[in-house]
């Protein structure tokens, strides 16, 4: 898998994400199966955002991982905030 510098820090990340979009739609084992795949294939890089799925994209992810035997601080979770339907973003203090 191509690994990539992360912005200016010398992190660096897989050139590809597991999008957890869509993980609401899967039971736990289900999404732990799509966790695994991706990590055995050198993916530790996640996209999520508080508004896949409700929130509950978030939801299954987290209790999928928390059962799993990867640790995670070898993963890198970049969660987006403010994604407001209709509206796009919402960066006020509100």
């Amino acid at each position: 898998m191509k690994r990539i510098k992360m912005g200016c820090t010398t992190l660096s990340i897989p050139a590809m994400a597991l999008g957890i979009m869509r993980m609401n739609q899967k039971s736990v084992p289900e999404a732990q199966v799509a966790i695994q795949a991706a990590y055995d294939a050198g993916i530790n890089f996640i996209d999520s955002a508080d508004i896949y799925g409700s929130g509950k994209s978030e939801e299954i992810f987290g209790q999928a991982f928390s059962q799993m035997q990867i640790k995670r601080e070898e993963m890198f979770i970049q969660s987006k905030t403010g994604i407001v339907p209709g509206k796009r973003y919402d960066f006020s203090k509100e």
